[in-house]
């Protein structure tokens, strides 16, 4: 307000209608939609959005319970996500940041092909390219929506004006995803397959590519139990990528013929390649889609700071600010005593989470992964000391393999005896050159054989997918999925039960309900929108669950 009262400090304080700005003063050459198309990304990584990119995908998991962060109240909005008391109040039930990109995107849609009749220069190609990306960005914010809330309003024209009202009802989720997948598959021959690089470097993974689309396309099939198209579209992807390391890389950056760099290895390697290169560095060869951050001191530079808030925060090595949350202890007892998986050879838990000291207290254990710039799998951590940039990895090429294994594990036959071990044999290769890439000597020691049911091998693909993407904000959509494949919340019960050391019976009665295991519309976004109806699993703003029990 009191930058908008200075008007004699020039013209970039004047405020113009809404529609002035998009109808006569923009939109009149390729840099003006080049400019918003940027700016999708750039909301995109405001820390609003990033929260819930982890809130809505890890928080109410079996991965994550409270931080030691001296901030940190069993009353803030984090507090009550993790004691499973979730009211529509809850800041983290505000969806408005993903609108705000699917606002965005719409624009350009509508816009692009207009702009295009004014710039000779705009190219049919050009616009084409740019409209695979925004509804490609769209249709990722969407698909978050209905993962979280399952039902949501969907639109897909611009907002041009303030008196335009979208009090819209909440569209059926599998609806939206179908539809989703149809403009995915749509726009994709017109999106790029990569991006020109910019001074030499790759910039492909923190775009929307051919690849990015395609593995949107397949995760969306596995929500909808259409396994078959999860397995293609998968596979293509996996393809392309193996393709890709066998033109660019030396075959010592395989693991089992898979595009996946050993973790452990000899000669070029080191232990913690795979970690250095995905998560310290970010933007490496197993990448798809990222959110890209820099350490660019420039004025519009983005900073990852929700990963220092959330995670684990050093200021300097003597006075480290721990997140406000940390691994579940189930996790931190597998660090201390480690299980057949989760062993001290496993790299991965190590790489997410770091014992710092006493190995006795569980305070003093922290989530690692993202931000720590060096592995610590042998030696003491590298924090990063300043502003984060790390990226956020929305997919890469071991969650295509996963994808496709439990794809193919859901095609199998339901008889105990009678499976097919034609698609369970590839689905545990796929498992397996996961879990290999990160043992000595590229070995897990994990056997066929111990997998003799769908049942058994269905929890093989859960707990893989578990161990490789630890708090990487999947693990909760994972056991709503589990639930929606079996038509109840049993699985997803058992595990969130495991991270409350008290109480678990209360903190998870709740989730008996399906409609339980997606969040409540915001309060505010009720009052404003009478087309809204709540989600009947949770009680009105002001009641408790108690009082509606």
């Amino acid at each position: 307000m009191a930058g908008m009262s200075m008007t004699s400090c020039g013209d970039f304080l004047e405020i113009y209608p809404l529609t002035m700005v998009y109808e006569d003063n923009y939109w009149n050459e390729k840099n003006d939609v080049d400019q918003i198309v940027t700016g999708c990304y750039t909301r995109m990584q405001d820390d609003d959005f990033l929260r819930r990119l982890f809130i809505w995908g890890e928080s109410r998991s079996d991965n994550t319970r409270r931080g030691f962060r001296s901030s940190f109240s069993a009353t803030s909005n984090e507090g009550y996500i993790l004691s499973e008391n979730i009211l529509s109040t809850n800041g983290y039930t505000d969806w408005s940041s993903f609108y705000s990109v699917i606002d965005r995107c719409n624009l350009v849609i509508e816009r692009a092909p207009q702009v295009a009749e004014v710039d000779p220069n705009y190219l049919p190609s050009d616009v084409q390219a740019t409209i695979a990306e925004v509804t490609a960005l769209r249709s990722l914010c969407y698909f978050y929506l209905v993962r979280a809330f399952k039902d949501v309003p969907y639109y897909t024209e611009a907002i041009t004006n303030d008196e335009q009202e979208l009090n819209l009802p909440a569209t059926d989720g599998d609806v939206i995803v179908r539809t989703l997948i149809q403009d995915l598959l749509t726009v994709y021959p017109n999106a790029l397959r990569v991006w020109p690089k910019q001074n030499g470097v790759d910039i492909s993974y923190g775009r929307i590519t051919q690849d990015a689309i395609l593995a949107m396309v397949a995760d969306m099939y596995l929500w909808l139990k259409d396994y078959a198209n999860a397995d293609k579209y998968a596979q293509m992807v996996i393809k392309n990528k193996t393709e890709y390391f066998e033109n660019n890389y030396p075959q010592s950056y395989m693991t089992n013929g898979y595009p996946l760099i050993p973790d452990y290895g000899g000669g070029l390697f080191s232990i913690g390649d795979a970690y250095r290169y995905t998560f310290a560095e970010g933007g490496g060869p197993e990448s798809i889609f990222e959110l890209d951050f820099t350490e660019s001191t420039t004025d519009n530079s983005k900073s990852n700071d929700m990963m220092a808030e959330f995670f684990y925060k050093s200021v300097n090595q003597a006075n480290p600010e721990p997140g406000l949350f940390a691994p579940a202890e189930g996790l931190w007892e597998e660090f201390v005593s480690p299980t057949l998986f989760f062993n001290k050879q496993d790299t991965r838990i190590k790489e997410s989470m770091f014992v710092d000291g006493d190995q006795n207290n569980p305070e003093l254990v922290y989530i690692s992964k993202y931000v720590n710039e060096t592995p610590h799998v042998t030696s003491s951590t590298g924090w990063r000391q300043t502003k984060n940039d790390a990226n956020w990895i929305f997919y890469r090429v071991s969650d295509m393999m996963l994808i496709r294994a439990e794809a193919l594990v859901c095609m199998m036959t339901d008889e105990e005896n009678d499976r097919n071990d034609s698609l369970g044999q590839v689905a545990f290769e796929l498992v397996k050159a996961i879990e290999d890439r990160s043992c000595p000597n590229g070995e897990s020691g994990i056997s066929y054989s111990n997998y003799s049911t769908k049942d058994l091998m269905l929890d093989l693909v859960y707990d893989a997918r578990r161990r490789e993407f630890l708090f990487e904000g999947k693990r909760w959509f994972d056991l709503v999925r589990r639930s929606r494949l079996e038509g109840n919340t049993t699985y997803l019960v058992d595990a969130v039960s495991d991270k409350f050391t008290e109480n678990a019976a209360t903190a998870t009665g709740k989730l008996g309900n399906m409609m339980a295991i997606y969040w409540p519309y915001n309060y505010d976004e009720l009052q404003v929108n009478p087309n809204l109806t709540q989600n009947p699993a949770y009680p009105e703003a002001g009641d408790s669950y108690e009082s509606t029990n």
